[in-house]
């Protein structure tokens, strides 16, 4: 029985300490894995001052590339990052420049 109370305690902790969730609610840091050809989450919420971390974790380049300009990774190798603070509000649709099946991906930045 003690065991069992523990499992959820355990799986209870881990959720509410999770800052990447890919819910409404803005967090103020977000990771996005680059994998399998697609950008997961491909929607975040960060708070304004937020920022984002891209990782590729495809054997191959992709890039997390704003479609206004706003930003711009470059080409990332296997297990590069790339991270950008959002200081202004607003949605922001990227895709990689390199595969063009990897688009429509969002940041919304809001309070």
């Amino acid at each position: 029985m003690a065991s069992v109370l523990f499992l959820g305690a355990c799986g209870k902790s881990g959720n509410s300490t999770n800052p990447t969730s890919s819910g409404n609610t803005p967090v103020a840091a977000a990771n996005v894995s680059i994998e399998n050809f697609a950008f997961s989450p491909a929607t975040v919420h960060v708070k304004i001052g937020g920022s984002v971390t891209w990782t590729n974790k495809d054997a191959t380049p992709h890039t997390a590339t704003d479609l206004g300009g706003a930003f711009d990774s470059g080409s990332l190798a296997v297990d590069q990052t790339f991270k950008k603070t959002f200081a202004t509000a607003g949605t922001y649709t990227y895709h990689c420049t390199i595969h063009s099946m990897m688009a429509n991906a969002t940041v919304v930045v809001g309070n």
